[in-house]
């Protein structure tokens, strides 16, 4: 089966985690610089004193700490995010349901950083994966089938060549008489 929209859902949802890792890794390289410390302490300075509400315990170079701090931690997130939805992706037609647990996985820890796209696009591709089933050709193929050509295998190696085409005509037979479907 074609998985097209997964694919690319989990594509989408990888880049915009890595636009998040370019995003935290600004923020927390112009927190450490000397003029936007400059500044923000500065604008911070204004703000409180304009507002009574606000707390006044809280300094700006708690709030710039807390800004590399939270930049940090966005960082490790998202990549570990990137490696889930990769990781996803080489699933995707193998194992669907694990690809889908992975996607859904990434996408909760996407949301950690506030990354909602990344999010959005990560959990509806893993709810894709786990709603849209894989096609078979066989459709009316019976379970009887199945095992009776598993035994029938397993008896070909013990018997000679004429016995293994008789038995293979026997179940083509076999499946002619009891599957209206087939002619």
């Amino acid at each position: 089966m074609k998985r097209t929209i997964e694919y690319t859902l989990l594509i989408l949802g990888a880049i915009f985690s890595l636009i998040g890792i370019v995003f935290a890794f600004i923020i927390k390289t112009f927190s450490k610089t000397p003029e936007f410390k400059s500044e923000f302490e500065k604008s911070f300075n204004e703000q409180i004193q304009g507002s009574p509400d606000v707390p006044s315990s809280v300094t700006a170079d708690q709030m710039l700490n807390g800004f590399s701090a939270f930049g940090n931690f966005a960082i490790v997130i998202l990549i570990i995010s990137i490696l889930l939805t990769v990781v996803a992706i080489v699933f995707v037609k193998k194992q669907r349901i694990l690809s889908g647990v992975l996607a859904v996985i990434a996408g909760l820890m996407s949301i950690l950083t506030l990354n909602v796209i990344s999010f959005l696009l990560l959990i509806i591709a893993g709810i894709m994966l786990f709603v849209r089933k894989n096609k078979t050709n066989n459709q009316f193929e019976d379970v009887n089938f199945q095992n009776d050509l598993k035994h029938d295998q397993n008896q070909n190696k013990f018997d000679s060549n004429e016995q293994q085409q008789n038995r293979i005509e026997e179940t083509d037979k076999k499946k002619k008489d009891d599957d209206p479907y087939i002619y």
